[in-house]
């Protein structure tokens, strides 16, 4: 394959959000497009200064393909860089798919082959290899595309995405057309892969393009709704928050200077951690850049500031064919978050699958100390490099699904599971039919322990130490079979939390379930590390953070509770508008699934 140009920077991280840029910064407020989805149809024009050239098509025989770059003008006058890479041959008279890529967040788009990079889940090479056509895209305010960043706005960063997808269609001769995934004759033959905010741009393209042109997507650790991930129940999560912060405050991009956020990014966030609080206005924001404002069809106001709203409705989208992959460990995109986006698709009736792997953003960004439960894991923290679900591999499960669904390809996903693919460690990973939850009906064989608890009393000051805080135990008063077990799955909390002596203010408490293994130290150990904090007094229900993990026999399972965790470190426990220092009474029900000892795939003949 000839590369005519080369280059483009390292990957930062697979991370999400502030971050780094070009050009300056715009107002607070600012609107998108005059005509937002007009313009979404508009075949862009070359950027001033740029005259993109396409190969041409060989008259017969055949030719390798070529790498080039390409510079278009997008919807507000913002230079839209992106690569095109050719299939690896190109023969006269055939026609090939075309699979986008995109980069995490504070990233750049890949420009040529053998720059694979754990930060950007997505094997361009392996698809070239298989016979596919690639752009790989500079998101907006990243790499060489100019523009504030509006953290995957569809307004903005999506409205330029569907500009390259009409720039490929009237400039790449080579693209193959057919019946799209709803059945909508000569369309485009289209997939998508990328992690994090390389997996958000996918869900953008399935929700806004007024074409719907994907067929299928392979989308890595991304979220399903910023407002829960970024700040769950209103408490800014900020050893997360303040790193990509800090992160994209720091790191310039190929094109620009740093920190091009947007004004009402930062200033949303310097708020934020003042006062440990969220605004409606942020809460609009970040919600309409979610996949879960199409999935829910729940509307907001504004869309960053006044006299802003959104250009799209809450409207959702047709069927696709969709392999999610989340992370079992990752603290900034829980594993929830895969399982709502799962059941957003599958409602569509579109071939959509799940899989858990023990790598994520924790992997990539945040310190394993964060983690301190990896000291029971096999292999320890080298364990949550994994990125397999058992011993099935994401990037080859993904050329087989596209072989499947853009290729027309018989059969080409055998052996691949046809569900859900659930990671208990790394190597350990089991088949089920669907995810294990105890909020909800369902068909996944398993059963469910409840335990209900009173007069459980935790101090709660402001604090702003790692080990403070707890945990208090809540003994689900269930021991694992001889045979073993697993809890795997989502499990649901209600609780009734009240000042007890002395207390004033709104308490932040902190939930997740905790393991004891049989025979070791009397240790409760945090499964996968996930944490939910509640903030307030009064009566909460709640689904908890989906884990997964093998019980040997003998082994415990408890609610555990913490008056702080490391992951909300900084403001800790303190509810800055309404400080707490005091006494909580917490009183509940706490019910969680467990299946039966369920064989690792990995061992299967």
């Amino acid at each position: 394959m000839k590369t005519i140009r080369y280059g483009c920077g390292l990957l930062l991280s697979a991370a999400l959000l502030v971050g780094c840029g070009s050009e300056g910064s715009g107002p607070t407020a600012i609107s998108g497009p005059s005509s937002t989805v007009s313009a979404a149809q508009v075949s862009p024009s070359d950027f001033p200064g740029s005259a993109n050239t396409t190969p041409a098509q060989p008259a017969s025989g055949s030719r390798p393909g070529e790498i080039y770059d390409v510079y278009v003008t997008g919807a507000l006058g913002e230079k839209v860089a992106f690569t095109v890479f050719e299939p690896t041959t190109l023969t006269a008279g055939q026609s090939y798919p075309l699979v986008l890529h995109s980069h995490g967040f504070s990233g750049s788009r890949v420009t040529g082959t053998g720059q694979g990079n754990p930060a950007s889940p997505g094997d361009v090479d392996a698809l070239l290899a298989a016979g596919y056509g690639v752009i790989s895209i500079d998101e907006r305010g990243h790499g060489e595309s100019t523009g504030t960043i509006r953290v995957m706005d569809p307004d903005f960063e999506g409205v330029n995405l569907i500009r390259i997808l009409n720039w490929a269609e009237t400039h790449l001769p080579w693209l193959k057309y057919g019946t799209g995934a709803n059945g909508q004759p000569n369309n485009l033959v289209l997939g998508a892969i990328g992690g994090s905010y390389g997996g958000m741009y996918q869900y953008v393209i399935q929700n806004i393009d007024p074409k719907q042109r994907l067929d299928a997507l392979s989308a890595q650790i991304a979220p399903n709704d910023l407002t829960y991930s970024l700040f769950p129940n209103g408490v800014i999560k900020t050893e997360w928050d303040l790193a990509l912060f800090a992160l994209g405050n720091t790191a310039g991009s190929q094109g620009g200077t740093a920190a091009n956020f947007d004004p009402f990014v930062t200033k949303f966030f310097q708020d934020g951690f003042s006062s440990n609080s969220v605004n409606k206005v942020g809460r609009d924001f970040f919600y309409y850049h979610s996949n879960a404002y199409f999935c829910n069809g729940v509307s907001v106001a504004t869309n960053g500031g006044a006299n802003t709203k959104p250009a799209f409705a809450p409207t959702n989208s047709p069927k696709v064919n969709v392999m999610l992959f989340q992370g079992m460990r990752d603290t900034l995109f829980n594993f929830t978050e895969a399982v709502r986006n799962y059941r957003c698709f599958k409602a569509k009736g579109g071939d959509v699958r799940l899989f858990g792997y023990q790598s994520g953003h924790n992997t990539i960004f945040a310190p394993t100390i964060d983690d301190p439960g990896l000291v029971f894991q096999p292999g320890g923290a080298q364990a949550i490099l994994d990125s397999n679900c058992g011993n099935i591999n994401v990037n080859d499960a993904t050329v087989k699904f596209f072989n499947l669904h853009l290729k027309g390809i018989a059969n080409a996903d055998a052996g691949l599971p046809k569900n859900v693919c659930l990671s208990l460690a790394s190597g350990d990973a089991v088949l089920l039919d669907d995810v294990p939850d105890t909020n909800r009906a369902d068909t996944s064989g398993k059963t469910v322990i409840s335990q209900a608890f009173s007069g459980v009393t935790i101090p709660v000051v402001p604090n702003t130490t790692p080990l403070s805080g707890g945990p208090y135990v809540v003994d689900m008063g269930y021991t694992a079979p001889a045979g073993g077990a697993i809890m795997g799955g989502i499990g649901r909390l209600t609780v009734k939390i009240s000042n007890a002596r002395g207390g004033f203010g709104d308490p932040i408490l902190f939930f997740g379930v905790g393991h004891q293994r049989a025979g070791g130290l009397p240790v409760w150990d945090l499964i996968d590390n996930q944490i939910l904090p509640i903030r307030g007094v009064g009566t909460f229900t709640h689904e908890l953070v989906g884990v997964a993990e093998r019980l040997a026999p003998g082994d415990k399972l408890a609610l555990l509770i913490y008056g702080g965790n490391r992951q909300y470190l900084v403001n800790g426990s303190l509810s800055v508008p309404a400080p707490f220092i005091g006494l909580v009474q917490v009183d509940g029900t706490v019910t969680l699934p467990i299946l039966g000892n369920l064989p690792n795939i990995a061992t299967l003949p």
